[in-house]
Order: C-alpha cells, then structure tokens, then sequence
C-alpha cells in the first residue's frame, strides 16, 4: 500500500518552477528622450551625412552602439506635435537584473535623453 502510494506520487512530475526574471515584478522606466538628439547620434554612429528622421530606427542604432538592444525592449508613445520631445518605456529582458537596468537607462539619457537639452539653468530647478 505504501508503495503503491510512493509509486502514484512520484508518478506525476511535480510542477516545474518557474525560473525568475525581472518581467514578472513588471519592472519598466519610461525616459523622455530627444529626437534630435537621437538623429544626431545616430548619424555620428554611422557617419553618415543624412537619415531619413524616423525616430524608431534612429534609437534602435543608438542602443545597438550602446550595446544594450537584446536587453532592453521599449515602447516609443506617440509624439506631440511640436515637440521634439519622445516618451518611450524600457523593460529589461530576459536575466537582465535591475541594477544593470538601472545603468542602461542612465546611458541612454546621457547620450539622447530630452532633459540634457535644456539650458544648464533649467536642469538646476528641477
């Protein structure tokens, strides 16, 4: 009867656990990022003399210089009108841990972020 028992129970395969990434605690950070910013980096990355100002493959060139393209995922929100302004969201992908996350989103508002185009005197009254 024990057996039997012992038998049944490890006849059915407990449920595996699930492996622990960052996308289950829902872990994003949205960055208001410069379009200009991102043309121009974009066309120093690839030294070209002009782009055709498409703001998705402008930021998908820079974060493929900053080397961080396969670990994060974003969402660009549509622009307002006469702003130059973009807000885009970030998650991290995969075993990426938030640490890292962290550093990645910090790189990416030096090099395009729309706060780093006001004037020195704005950005000290934030």
């Amino acid at each position: 009867m024990s057996v039997t028992s012992i038998d049944t129970v490890r006849g059915s395969a407990p449920a595996a656990p699930k492996p622990w990434t960052l996308d289950d605690r829902n872990i994003s950070h949205a960055l208001d990022l410069s379009a200009s910013r991102a043309y121009d980096s974009a066309l120093e990355i690839l030294g070209a003399y002009k782009l055709t100002g498409h703001f998705p493959t402008e930021l998908q060139i820079v974060l493929n210089d900053l080397g961080v393209l396969d670990k994060v995922t974003y969402e660009i929100e549509p622009k307002s009108p006469l702003s130059d302004s973009r807000h885009v969201v970030f998650r991290p992908n995969g075993n990426v841990h938030s640490d890292r996350f962290a550093e990645i989103m910090r790189s990416i508002e030096r090099k395009i972020g729309f706060g780093a185009t006001l004037p020195w005197w704005v950005r000290l009254f934030r």
